[in-house]
């Protein structure tokens, strides 16, 4: 055995070394994303009392810091948590599918990421069922951002016509959207088509073989 053939083998086994170690941390990531949106799901619909963070206000100001000091011009808050009892099963549901999308996402990514470890591993990475999902986490990450937001909106905005503060203390319905996702879900696309392509390749190259 050459120097050369020993530099290959070992290079070749740090790789799927590290491929595994990929594979594994993803899976666990996923499964333990899976163990808490579970519990959050029945604890959202079960509990006498929901959490419910990064609630929109209506009045940002915050003058207790600008009468503090001179030296702030201005103060404001962003978001409020609120600790509500009694919610309606309507308002609940809403709050655990804008969570449930939300966490679709990174269980998607994290199957998607030790699916492909698995097939660079095996040394057939361009096979349909990469390029599918691959697919599957750029519409994941599109649909799911963007109707995570959507859905939180109209719960946050349900809370407030619940608590009957709709209009004063926070907001009658206020969606915040970022493009980002959208950027994201594109780029994936392209990745995919790339696949596509290389998946072609492969077998054009197969059958000349």
């Amino acid at each position: 055995m050459t120097l050369q053939t020993r530099r290959v083998r070992a290079l070749g086994l740090i790789e799927k070394v590290i491929l595994g170690i990929i594979a594994g941390a993803a899976a666990a990531i996923g499964v333990v994303e899976v163990v808490l949106t579970v519990g959050r799901v029945i604890g959202t619909l079960t509990d006498r009392v929901v959490t419910v963070a990064g609630i929109a206000l209506a009045e940002t100001a915050a003058p207790v810091f600008t009468e503090a000091s001179a030296r702030v011009v201005t103060a404001d808050y962003d978001s409020v948590t609120l600790a509500i009892e009694g919610l309606p099963t309507n308002i609940r549901a809403l709050l655990v599918a804008a969570f449930v999308l939300g966490t679709l996402v990174t269980i998607g990514v994290c199957a998607a990421v030790a699916w492909l470890c698995l097939r660079v591993f095996l040394g057939r990475p361009f096979v349909t069922s990469a390029t599918w999902a691959i697919g599957l986490v750029a519409i994941l990450i599109i649909a799911g951002q963007l109707g995570s937001a959507l859905l939180t909106s109209i719960a946050n905005a349900e809370i407030a016509s619940y608590l009957g503060t709709a209009g004063d203390q926070l907001p009658v319905f206020l969606a915040e959207v970022t493009l980002a996702p959208l950027g994201w879900g594109l780029a994936l696309a392209v990745v995919a088509a790339a696949f596509e392509i290389g998946q072609r390749l492969q077998r054009e190259t197969e059958g000349l073989i």
